[in-house]
């Protein structure tokens, strides 16, 4: 009797050491009967199970948050395109067109002999309009007459530029003699002025 009660305890002994809760009576009875071998090929089998399983669990939530940091990214470069398109289109529309304005078309130069330095003029060149002037080409009548802007040829709306003519009246020599009316011509964006016409008039003399 004594024996019995013996082995009952150390039954339930063993039943409370267990790892495994959610074992059954059943098997730990088999256990107790099994050899070690079966008893440690058990618990391996179960412990990979709750490996398995606790992996499969990690796997979905990573799928989840990478999933959704993938819609945040699309609903972002979605929002940001929409954005600098709307600002695109304000721009352009604010932007308008530029205007040409040219307070003194005609320089006279008046009376310059061959002997005199290279005759030099700035003509004022002003934007009026809401867009940026270009000025797209520059020529002239005469190689003995140059002309160039003098900070670059585009010029913001309110702004003003400077174009600088320069007429050598030494070029012809003696044939150069005389009156002498010499063109600049430029070519804008300004839809209402594309070609702009500049005169220069001297009278050369020995």
């Amino acid at each position: 009797m004594v024996k019995e009660n013996n082995k009952n305890k150390n039954m339930e002994e063993k039943k409370e050491d267990c790892p495994l809760c959610n074992v059954s009576e059943d098997t730990i009875k088999n256990l107790e009967n099994a050899d070690s071998s079966k008893k440690e090929k058990y618990f391996l089998k179960k412990e990979k199970k709750e490996q398995e399983q606790s992996l499969k669990i990690h796997r979905k939530k990573t799928g989840k948050i990478i999933k959704t940091s993938i819609i945040s990214l699309i609903v972002l470069l979605i929002i940001g395109g929409v954005a600098l398109g709307i600002n695109k289109s304000l721009k352009n529309r604010n932007l308008g067109d530029p205007k040409v304005e040219v307070a003194n078309l005609e320089y006279d130069a008046g009376t310059v002999f061959m002997a005199d330095g290279l005759v030099r003029h700035t003509y004022e060149i002003k934007n009026t309009g809401v867009g940026d002037l270009k000025i797209k080409n520059i020529s002239t009548s005469c190689m003995c007459t140059t002309a160039r802007f003098r900070d670059g040829n585009k010029i913001a709306p309110g702004e003003t530029g400077y174009l600088e003519v320069i007429f050598d009246q030494n070029f012809h020599g003696p044939a150069g003699i005389g009156s002498v009316t010499r063109g600049v011509y430029l070519t804008t964006n300004d839809p209402d002025n594309k070609t702009i016409e500049l005169i220069l008039i001297a009278e050369v003399k020995k």
